[in-house]
């Protein structure tokens, strides 16, 4: 499959993990974004101090909850950055940071335009 193919958000992964607890899922969601928030700060730092190979592991660790939460293309993405991590190619790494967070903006964006439940991000 490729990165167009994949959703911004399939609710499905959670609805399959949890059952169809929407306030639940709504929080789970609402961590992922925070979570994120966290570790793409740490790629950016780890990339401008070019820490390349440590940029695998906090990609890794991303990419877990991103699939957890269905965010599809995200995870697509931080696999590609693992990867590019593990090789050190520093321009594919910021090629891939920077669609990360495009990605995650979707995923925001799908989160908080979701009228089913009153949004409640921070």
């Amino acid at each position: 499959m490729t990165e167009k193919q994949l959703k911004i958000l399939n609710r499905n992964v959670m609805i399959e993990l949890i059952g169809d607890e929407p306030e639940m899922i709504r929080q789970f969601e609402i961590d992922f974004l925070k979570q994120a928030k966290v570790s793409l700060r740490n790629i950016v730092t780890m990339y401008n101090d070019s820490r390349i190979l440590e940029i695998k592991e906090e990609a890794h660790f991303l990419k877990t909850s991103a699939k957890a939460v269905g965010a599809e293309q995200t995870s697509y993405l931080l696999q590609a950055l693992e990867q590019s991590g593990l090789e050190q190619d520093k321009a594919k790494c910021k090629d891939l940071i920077l669609r990360v967070k495009e990605a995650l903006q979707r995923v925001h964006g799908v989160i908080v335009n979701d009228k089913t439940i009153s949004p409640s991000m921070p």
